[in-house]
């Protein structure tokens, strides 16, 4: 199981994740070290599911990527992102779901291949500047564009009640990091079926980097106990009607 969180800003995108994978060995078997964030280009895919499902997404969404900044020559637009998501994720569902049902005779068509991803990066616009793109690809071929935030796997609903509590429209991407590194923490903390490093891809200016552990880790140590009082202590305090508006715009 896994949470990964994706978020738009106002100069790049970013992604987080755990890795923490669960498969099948005739028994269950957890690992630390999956890989569900995968580069190329400008764009970064992570995705919840099959680990195997989600390499084989990341992989054919980005050779159609390369085709088509390479057919283009030049840098892709958040439309022609879109298409290209659509059609390359449509296309491995058939290959995967109904023809394969059809091969085995199943009538029910059931689902084998069904990876939720989040895609982010950075694309061009109307005037060639750089614009932050961030969407939600579900494995049926429809893309949702996201305007603020995404989360997918086991620990979404968790990740979205600390993002829904700290995202702005205007936040940028130094200022999104610690956040999701915090929201994927504490999921880690809650859901039993997430854990494992966590690890955090940004795009800005059409360049990609990932964070190192290193960096990661000293993220935490400078934002951590902060947070921690504000939920221990000030938090209760504000519900109690302990600390008025006043005092806390002081603070």
């Amino acid at each position: 199981m896994t949470i990964i969180v994706g978020i738009k800003c106002s100069d790049g995108t970013l992604v987080a994740s755990d890795t923490q994978s669960e498969f099948d060995r005739g028994v269950s078997v957890k690992r630390l070290n999956a890989n569900k964030i995968h580069c190329f280009d400008c764009y970064a895919v992570a995705g919840a599911g099959i680990v195997a499902h989600i390499e084989k997404a990341a992989k054919v969404i980005g050779r159609a990527l390369n085709a088509g900044i390479r057919e283009k020559g030049e840098n892709l637009n958040e439309d022609e992102v879109i298409d290209i998501l659509e059609k390359t994720i449509t296309r491995v569902h058939k290959e995967y779901n109904i023809d394969r049902s059809r091969f085995l005779n199943d009538p029910n068509e059931r689902e084998f291949f069904q990876p939720l991803l989040i895609c982010c990066g950075v694309t061009s616009s109307e005037n060639n500047d750089y614009h932050s793109c961030l969407s939600i690809v579900h494995s049926a071929g429809l893309v949702e564009p996201i305007d603020d935030y995404a989360t997918a796997g086991s620990g979404a609903a968790y990740a979205e009640l600390i993002l829904k509590n700290y995202y702005r429209n205007d936040i940028n991407v130094n200022e999104a990091i610690p956040i999701a590194i915090y929201a994927v923490n504490e999921v880690k903390q809650i859901d039993p079926s997430c854990g494992g490093e966590t690890r955090v891809v940004i795009v800005t200016e059409g360049k990609l980097k990932e964070l190192s552990e290193e960096q990661i880790r000293d993220i935490v140590q400078k934002t951590q106990h902060p947070l921690d009082v504000v939920w221990k202590y000030i938090l209760p305090k504000v519900l109690r009607g302990d600390i008025d508006i006043e005092r806390l715009n002081k603070i």
